[in-house]
């Protein structure tokens, strides 16, 4: 199997999320920690990963050592600074390919910047897409060919490592204000994927529907559960603040959550639940017992006095009145702010009122959510960009037990389909060891992936197919929008 890495950075998500405060970290070694986020990417409902800062890169250790590495990645750089990928040694950067402030295609020895080993005549233009391609052998006089757009535009032979080891271990992506996405990676075996491709892209598809399924899903949660970058909004005391949210499924709502940006002792909450009313919260339908103290960084949750049967595709109106100020974790940013929070001022004693108040539109969109039990599907809880983690999932303890689901279309019919990758978000949770595969039915012919053992942090898993295990042959998009695939308990 040629396949080492695929990503099209759209599973970590959502929109203008800082990689810091997304799943990234369960892919990446290393994911960028300042002034970077996801944004939108070369096609249509896709994201691209934005690296804001130079010296904020992201960084992702291989499987193996490689003396040959193939690979594509699609570049829009301001050009501002030097911006593409570095291959690696153990933090020894042995070569880089990337643009150059002028616009042009640069092969370095070293990091972006360094020895300059070859460069294009021409130049590109600032803040526009290109594909960049690359056949290399790490090696003092290691062999090269860069593609630019599917053309060859550097070839020939020169010193492309730094370490005593004539080999990569490592890519790190680099920049400042450029734009990644639509990334492949192979080394030269097998028998197809040892080559470039030419430009390409890599489209994620989600679970639409449950297709055999033997979890169970144990938590669902509605509403703004994720923070898009930690920033944080003041709370006034005497305060109703509530947010509209569609149930995507059925299920019963048991408690409200939010997230305090700051610690106090005697500060008290009280949980609101409210039926819609033409677009705005109405009748109080439910409500709870007081929870007093919060602290940072800690979810406060607010049991309901009576749980609320949640219809899907209903809308609900959820959140809370507090007694004392404080300030509280946003769910977007000051950058990116959608402001889809309500408030009135109430009297705390008798909150909440039986009749929601005229209420202020356009206020911070605090962090809220709803704790969900009873979900009749599966699927709704694994398609969830970002990933809810143990807030919104599916749990099993039974060797054997297999979910599989169905999954959306892919967008156009390719000419060429390079492969199929199937990526499952896990975590162990209990003591004790386990294994678990990733599967893909096309057809009649399932197949198992290689066994793997999760840890008590999550991290993706994957399985890749190069061709399609039914035919034998290239994966055609009819044969890619009906495959199933999930997970299985191994062991």
């Amino acid at each position: 199997m040629a396949d080492i890495f695929w990503d099209g950075f759209d599973k970590y998500g959502p929109l203008n999320c800082a990689p810091s405060n997304s799943t990234m970290n369960s892919e990446w070694t290393v994911v960028p920690s300042s002034s970077s986020s996801f944004v939108a990417g070369r096609f249509t409902n896709s994201l691209a990963l934005q690296l804001g800062y130079q010296f904020a890169p992201a960084s992702r250790t291989l499987p193996s050592n490689y003396g040959r590495l193939i690979g594509g990645l699609a570049l829009n750089s301001n050009l501002s600074n030097n911006g593409g990928i570095i291959f690696g040694d153990a933090g020894t950067n042995q070569c880089a390919i990337g643009f150059n402030t002028a616009g042009k295609l640069v092969l370095w020895q070293g990091g972006l910047g360094g020895t300059q080993i070859a460069i294009t005549s021409t130049a590109i233009t600032a803040n526009t897409w290109h594909y960049v391609e690359w056949d290399l052998t790490f090696a003092s006089s290691g062999s090269y060919t860069v593609y630019l757009d599917g053309v060859s535009v550097l070839s020939g032979t020169g010193n492309l490592k730094s370490s005593s080891n004539a080999y990569a271990n490592q890519v790190i992506l680099q920049g400042n204000v450029c734009n990644i996405d639509d990334m492949y990676l192979f080394d030269s075996t097998g028998s197809v994927n040892n080559a470039v491709r030419g430009d390409s892209r890599v489209e994620t598809l989600f679970p639409t529907s449950d297709a055999s399924v033997a979890f169970t899903p144990s938590q669902g949660a509605l509403g703004a559960y994720y923070s898009l970058s930690g920033s944080t909004s003041f709370m006034s005391a005497g305060q109703l603040f509530l947010r509209k949210f569609t149930a995507p499924v059925s299920g019963t709502l048991n408690s409200i959550s939010i997230m305090p940006a700051a610690s106090s002792t005697g500060i008290n909450f009280k949980p609101a639940v409210y039926a819609d009313n033409s677009g705005s919260p109405g009748t109080l339908i439910t409500s709870g017992s007081q929870v007093t103290g919060a602290t940072a960084g800690t979810a406060v949750t607010m049991n309901l006095t009576t749980p609320q049967s949640l219809t899907a595709g209903t809308n609900y109106w959820i959140g809370y009145v507090t007694d004392t100020s404080l300030t509280m974790q946003r769910q977007d940013n000051s950058s990116f702010a959608t402001n889809a929070g309500y408030t009135a001022s109430v009297t705390y004693t008798s909150a909440p009122p039986s009749t929601a108040p005229s209420m202020s539109s356009g206020q911070s969109s605090l962090q809220v959510w709803g704790n969900v039990t009873g979900m009749s599907t599966n699927y709704s809880e694994t398609n969830e960009v970002p990933p809810g983690g143990d807030l919104s999932c599916v749990t099993s303890s039974t060797v054997g037990a297999e979910d599989r689901y169905n999954f959306g279309s892919l967008s156009s019919t390719p000419s060429n389909i390079g492969g199929v990758k199937v990526s499952a978000l896990l975590r162990k949770t209990d003591s004790g060891a386990r294994t678990i595969t990733v599967q893909l039915k096309s057809g009649t012919t399932e197949v198992t992936g290689s066994s793997q053992s999760p840890s008590a942090s999550y991290a993706y898993f994957s399985n890749y197919q190069d061709t399609d295990p039914n035919t034998s042959a290239a994966w055609t998009a009819s044969g890619v929008n009906s495959v199933t695939a999930g997970t299985k308990i191994a062991s």
